[in-house]
């Protein structure tokens, strides 16, 4: 544990930081977009190459329950595949959750490098069960880490767009909101992107989809309390499309309109990693090197625990809305096409 934060102690802007990698086989955005970024002139980065160093980061060291497939990330990029998933302690500076199927069991892969100190990346949805975000935020706050816990839309430059249009609209009466869907809900974005906009505060969540990977229906509401007499409740509707890697917003006021929105329309690889994939892989640069958390602890727990009420709502209560804080903490998330209750022998 020592040698986790001395590791970390020692990292200055001479030298890159070394980044450790969990989750390198099935539904993983490392082995085909953020390696490409992070390693830009390895000859490994199969499909980009900038041409230059683009970040101050290299991939140093990999685990994987699939060893196999550690094994070729490994070897492909010059790595260091460990036996063990722990073995990368107090020989990282930060740590990078990049597999969607991890979610299920990160609390325990996550939780000797947080209680070392050691800033980590959490892939989403962050959890399937409030008592399982709660022990990987407790371990977090016992070693002080910093962490960041995001979908790449959270980082967007429309984000602050929207937000700069949002007084000359006046009171909001309703927003819509339509975001690609194409794998529901691990590509879902727009869902935290639409709380990234409008905040935390949301009183009642409802969900409805048709399949819970191959959606061709989604359809999510969140309900907004106000604020009194200057803004009154409003609800903010989220559908989802098969277009990938788009959305459009619209906000309604009594005093105008809003809108913004992104068209799937790069023409090569580079371009996509650019302006799709860098924004996230920069902030968690930023939270790795600054060594302050993305956004605090709070917000991501109340995330999740928004996350958790939609599905809460479509499991339990058939699409009807549900108060956000009425979800016990032990329920957890269970369908027939998602493995959320997946094991790990470490």
């Amino acid at each position: 544990m020592v040698g986790a934060a001395n590791a970390q102690e020692t990292h200055t802007v001479n030298r890159k930081l070394r980044i450790g990698v969990i989750g390198v086989s099935r539904q993983s955005f490392m082995t085909y977009s953020w390696s490409d970024i992070i390693e830009a002139t390895k000859p490994g980065s199969p499909r980009g190459n900038f041409g230059m160093p683009f970040l101050g980061m290299e991939l140093t060291h990999v685990w994987d329950p699939d060893a196999e497939a550690a094994r070729n990330f490994a070897e492909r990029l010059d790595m260091v595949h460990v036996k063990n998933f722990d073995d990368m302690l107090g020989h990282i500076d930060g740590l990078i959750f990049a597999g969607m199927i991890d979610t299920p069991y990160m609390k325990t892969l996550a939780k000797p490098y947080l209680e070392a100190g050691v800033p980590t990346y959490l892939t989403r949805p962050f959890a399937y069960s409030l008592r399982d975000i709660d022990e990987i935020l407790e371990s977090a706050a016992k070693g002080g880490a910093p962490i960041i816990a995001t979908a790449k839309y959270e980082h967007y430059r429309e984000i602050s767009a929207l937000r700069n249009k949002l007084p000359n609209v006046g009171t909001i009466r309703s927003l819509q909101a339509v975001g690609n869907t194409v794998d529901f809900p691990m590509h879902f974005h727009i869902q935290f992107m639409m709380l990234k906009i409008l905040g935390y505060d949301v009183d009642e969540v409802s969900l409805f989809y048709d399949h819970e990977t191959r959606a061709n229906y989604v359809h999510e509401t969140y309900l907004y309390p106000g604020n009194g007499d200057d803004q009154q409740p409003f609800v903010c509707t989220i559908d989802g499309s098969r277009i990938p890697d788009s959305f459009h917003i619209n906000v309604y006021g009594d005093k105008g309109n809003a809108s913004v929105s992104m068209e799937r329309g790069y023409d090569t690889w580079q371009e996509d990693l650019l302006h799709r994939y860098a924004p996230q892989v920069m902030d968690m640069q930023k939270t790795f090197y600054n060594k302050e958390n993305f956004e605090p602890y709070d917000i991501v727990r109340k995330k999740t625990e928004i996350y958790l009420t939609a599905f809460y709502s479509r499991l339990e209560r058939g699409g009807a809305p549900v108060k956000v804080g009425t979800v016990p903490a032990d329920w957890r998330v269970q369908t027939p096409n998602i493995d959320t209750n997946a094991t790990i022998d470490v």
